[in-house]
């Protein structure tokens, strides 16, 4: 009949607004969604820090650091992808510098434990292997901090400006200039017991014996502070943009 045609009519136009609204809210939500994600993906980007000119060519308040924060933020997915190329070599890489520490903390500690008065051929023994293997993780720690400092890891730029970073430097080199004296002392006993044969060569004098407990003691709490500094340094604690001054000149404004 025609008055239940113009019913269907009215309801059928009632329907096609609300069905328009519905698909044209749908749209813009998944509009403004793209275009809120392809923001936050390009305000992530952190600027190129590969010189002094770059350097001066990025905003002044955004920091080394704010970049390092902002780079692990990004979408679990996304950093994944972008550590996928060096994550395999710079995992060994921290693997054996972590291993180079520990061992030099066990060969220092082996040290002191065997240094004392009236000492033996199996003492030197001790002494000429510990030794030997503490310097062999002082080798590894260097070549791999390297590594860390300039392939891996925050980079050099940052490390650079980071002066807990130079303190640790100062560490790792008084902890190996300080095993100098006591490594030359070991050669020379192991030389003598090569030439002695099977025959004991006298044992270390009481003051030798304390003079190489004190420098094994100092290269131990050395060791102790480089993990502390290395905690520090890599959250940013101390960042400075004034460092380093190389050839003794600032960088440039």
């Amino acid at each position: 009949p025609p008055s239940q045609e113009r019913s269907n009519t009215s309801c059928s136009n009632t329907r096609s607004p609300h069905k328009l609204t519905m698909r044209s809210i749908a749209l813009i939500a998944m509009a403004a969604f793209a275009v809120r994600e392809s923001e936050a993906f390009a305000t992530l980007k952190p600027p190129r820090l590969s010189s002094r000119h770059s350097r001066s060519q990025q905003p002044a308040d955004l920091s080394v650091p704010e970049v390092a924060a902002a780079a692990t933020s990004l979408p679990a997915p996304l950093l994944a992808a972008s550590a996928a190329p060096n994550a395999l070599a710079s995992a060994v890489v921290a693997y054996l510098h972590y291993a180079g520490f520990l061992l030099s903390g066990v060969c220092l500690t082996a040290e002191r434990l065997t240094l004392k008065e009236g000492m033996g051929k199996a003492d030197d023994n001790v002494l000429s292997i510990a030794d030997s293997l503490y310097g062999v993780a002082g080798l590894v720690i260097v070549v791999t901090g390297y590594l860390r400092a300039t392939q891996f890891g925050k980079g050099w730029e940052f490390y650079a400006h980071e002066p807990i970073f130079w303190l640790k430097l100062t560490l790792l080199a008084v902890a190996g200039a300080a095993s100098f004296f006591p490594t030359a002392i070991i050669i020379q006993r192991a030389l003598r017991q090569r030439d002695a044969g099977e025959a004991s060569i006298p044992p270390m004098s009481p003051r030798l014996v304390a003079r190489m407990t004190s420098i094994v003691n100092a290269e131990l709490l050395a060791l102790a502070s480089i993990p502390l500094t290395a905690t520090t340094m890599s959250r940013g604690i101390g960042y400075a943009e004034w460092l380093p001054w190389q050839g003794g000149a600032p960088p440039p404004p």
